[in-house]
């Protein structure tokens, strides 16, 4: 199968289409109804642009590090970094993206692509392409750009690049205050502006607060010759001036203020003259390391057109490669671009490598957030999951329990009373082991944070088991705590006597996979005693958690449930019926109406609703997600997250109809964009439910874990390729408007072409499996023998018919 979608992608709405590979989706108005934007990044560093051109640059860190100044209005987006051009014989300036001058282009397109966006206009005969992408390893924001005069007359341009330096946290409250600390120079020799912070808002055990400098030097240059340069904001724009019309491109000389006494900025001002019919290329280069030698180092290294050129051709081939492996084919070309790509790079480059979106700017690592994203690696490069495991690990305590999230850089962590967090060690740990069938990673070691003597992580995984084996009710129920996945739950289980059904649904189903783990590590005692728990963890499930036709969600500190029909406002909660389904808690007549209840009650057009009806005022005594608006984010809405989840019950069931009906509902490229407002190409993690008046309008996109597992769940629950211990089960559940589809994927040193055809002609339930043109006896297909690296490949053909 080829690495890009076989038929042609059609164009999705009035302001823009995905191109006929999937690869890019063009916007062809900038005035969407929200901004719509792209997250850039490699391991290190990276930025993220809107279709205005409004954005940020980042290294290590996208709040605690943040190199330019954006201000998080989506409302005006019009802040960043600008490219404008001015015509020196009539004066007329104009900007190469719409911010901050939103001139009335001839031509307009921004065109978003994995790695690079790219903005094409074309405004007083100049055409211009404008790429910004980010170096595949380098710390490095790059912009190259070509300018074509299309009049039958030579053109005088000034081209001026403007940033403005943030060096350091963000967002700030003390921008005055912060300004005081930063200090710009000029390099006349690199045509480059220096910037760095004497001061930077991470403290110091040793020296105090506001007594660190920022520990990075970063500069923007330009591959052509600079006439002039600004490095104070009052100067750029003149009293009472304007981005979209500042004093700088009014054609007088510059002041040139430089040094620490002004509010430092980095402006580039570059004459050039086009001949007729010409065309210019060049480049700038927005550069950040720890020292002035490493920057200047970068600036030299990406320097001229051809060194920008190869950057970007590498940063193209980087995603191309990373998604290649793994590709889906259903009759929905749309769809598949979608998946196969944008959903996948969106895990990897904004919620693993960038940690941050348009909406949030986090930088830290979640406990349980980053380690579910690094099952996307499970088919890209399995080390790199590993590794995430690893440095997971090294963020526990040696009690067991961990830090809710952690700042890179800092190593600044927050402690909770969240019980979930720390059983994702064991639950991804185990999906690596499913996917590769390496129980090597059980040895692998790392330290804790209060015990610098590394331990197995087989140990570290066992400590975490312990402290919830010790948080259990006298009913045998894991308490709540903060919070289990949901956060919003914040005060459920303060005094530690509220319980968890989900968290006691998730605890089952990871049991049982450690019990399976320790049978295959020569420890049957253990496997033993893992499997019994588990078995009277599920009796306790089903004696206390029955509702009637639902599984309650939890109990407070006071006994009281939430998730119940006692209940007017939370009666049922999704999660506490997906994961009964998931981890085969619910006996098949309580699951089965465990179903039909989420059926009645959460399924709306825009999605499976996370709980209903919505709270309609703050109850202090079940958290915070009570006093968001009702049907916004957790409290009633479709918290995305959870929607991929119901999808998985749904395959699990053998309900094809409500898995289309659930994977077209959170199906961004179908939507209205008026009512859905967000980007029709990546996630969003949350929409308004129909207890909010705008029902069907997305939430905070990019920075959402549905992205990784909305990949995983159509490949292992509808398309039914699943891994298993074993080996690789075929348990397909596709939608009705799937007749056939075709999935290529590596596995254990060879690669799987399957093919899934629906076949009436079977008996109903029926699923017969041909491994290349032989018959399996059964559906899953055993491991290839140990240590196989030949890079085979092995033809599959699945027939089946629904029950």
């Amino acid at each position: 199968m080829s690495e890009a979608p076989a038929r042609p992608v059609p164009a999705a709405n009035a302001y823009g289409r995905f191109t006929e590979d999937g690869r890019e989706y063009v916007v062809t108005d900038p005035r969407t109804p929200r901004p719509w934007v792209n997250v850039i990044s490699n391991a290190r560093a990276g930025l993220v642009v809107s279709q205005t051109g409004s954005g940020f640059t980042w290294v290590d860190n996208s709040q605690l590090a943040v190199v330019t100044r954006w201000e998080q209005d989506l409302t005006e987006d019009s802040s960043g970094r600008f490219l404008y051009l001015r015509d020196v014989d009539t004066g007329e300036v104009w900007s190469l993206s719409p911010a901050p001058c939103l001139p009335a282009y001839d031509r307009f397109e921004c065109r978003h692509g994995l790695g690079y966006t790219t903005f094409r206009t074309a405004k007083n005969g100049i055409a211009a392409e404008w790429t910004l992408f980010a170096d595949p390893e380098a710390t490095a924001e790059l912009w190259r750009l070509t300018l074509t005069n299309e009049l039958l007359t030579p053109r005088r341009l000034e081209l001026v690049a403007f940033v403005e330096w943030n060096c350091g946290v963000t967002p700030s409250p003390r921008r005055e205050f912060t300004k005081l600390f930063l200090e710009c120079e000029r390099d006349v020799e690199r045509n480059a502006v220096f910037a760095r912070s004497h001061m930077w808002e991470v403290g110091s055990e040793r020296w105090g607060h506001w007594n660190t400098g920022f520990p990075y030097v970063s500069a923007l240059a330009c591959t052509e010759p600079v006439s002039e340069a600004e490095g104070d904001k009052a100067a750029f724009l003149g009293r009472l001036g304007s981005f979209a019309a500042p004093a700088a491109l009014a054609g007088k000389a510059w002041p040139g203020s430089f040094g620490r006494h002004g509010d430092a900025v980095g402006a580039l001002r570059v004459p050039i003259e086009i001949p007729w019919g010409g065309t210019l290329d060049l480049g700038f280069v927005l550069a950040t390391a720890e020292t002035d030698e490493g920057t200047r180092a970068l600036l030299a290294r990406f320097g001229n057109v051809a060194a920008l050129d190869a950057s970007l051709a590498a940063a193209k081939a980087r995603w191309t490669g990373l998604l290649a492996a793994h590709r889906v084919e259903t009759p929905d070309a749309t769809f598949d671009a979608f998946l196969n790509d944008w959903v996948r790079y969106q895990a990897i480059s904004a919620r693993i490598q960038g940690r941050c979106g348009y909406y949030q700017q986090s930088g830290a690592y979640g406990f349980r957030d980053q380690l579910q994203d690094s099952q996307v690696w499970l088919t890209v490069d399995p080390s790199l999951c590993r590794e995430q495991i690893r440095l997971h690990a090294a963020h526990q305590f040696a009690d067991g329990s961990v830090y809710h999230w952690w700042h890179p850089l800092s190593e600044m962590g927050h402690v909770t009373k969240m019980t979930d967090d720390l059983l994702w060690l064991a639950f991804v740990t185990a999906a690596y082991v499913r996917e590769t069938g390496d129980l090597s990673i059980l040895a692998d070691r790392a330290p804790f944070l209060d015990d610098p003597q590394p331990a197995p992580l087989v140990e570290h995984v066992l400590r975490a088991f312990e402290r919830v084996f010790r948080r259990t009710s006298p009913r045998g129920l894991p308490y709540i705590g903060a919070g289990d996945w949901n956060d919003g739950l914040s005060a459920v289980g303060l005094e530690e006597k509220g319980e968890s059904i989900w968290l006691a649904h998730f605890l089952a189903g990871i049991l049982g996979e450690w019990s399976g783990l320790f049978a295959r590590t020569g420890e049957p005692a253990r496997a033993a005693d893992f499997a019994t728990r588990r078995e009277a963890l599920v009796a306790a499930i089903n004696e206390y958690g029955w509702d009637g036709s639902w599984y309650w969600r939890a109990t407070l500190d006071s006994g009281e449930k939430i998730g119940s029909h006692e209940n007017e406002r939370g009666k049922i909660y999704l999660n506490a019926q997906t994961w009964a389904v998931l981890n085969d808690v619910a006996p098949p007549d309580r699951a089965a109406a465990a179903m039909a209840a989420v059926k009645e009650h959460l399924v709306s057009p825009a999605g499976a609703l996370l709980l209903g009806p919505a709270y309609d005022r703050p109850v202090r005594e079940i958290g915070y997600i009570t006093r968001y608006a009702a049907g916004m984010r957790e409290n009633g809405g479709v918290y995305t997250h959870a929607a991929t989840w119901a999808i998985s019950a749904a395959g699990k069931s053998k309900d094809p109809d409500l898995v289309e009906t659930l994977l077209a509902a959170i199906d961004p490229t179908r939507k209205d964009p008026e009512a859905y407002r967000a980007e029709p190409y990546v996630l969003p993690g949350n929409v308004d439910g129909p207890d909010s008046p705008l029902h069907g309008r997305a939430g905070w996109t990019w920075y959402t874990g549905s992205a990784q597992w909305l990949h995983r769940v159509v490949c292992e629950w509808v398309v039914g390729v699943r891994p298993e211990l074993d080996g690789m089960r075929f348990d397909p559940c596709l939608p009705p408007s799937w007749g056939t589809v075709r999935m290529t994927r590596p596995w254990r040193g060879v690669t799987l072409d399957v093919t899934v055809v629906r076949d009436e002609a079977l008996s109903p339930g029926a699923v017969r499996v041909e491994v290349d043109g032989n018959g399996l006896e059964g559906t899953l297909l055993p491991p290839p023998p140990a240590g196989t690296t030949a890079k085979g490949r092995t033809k599959v053909e699945v027939r089946y018919r629904g029950a």
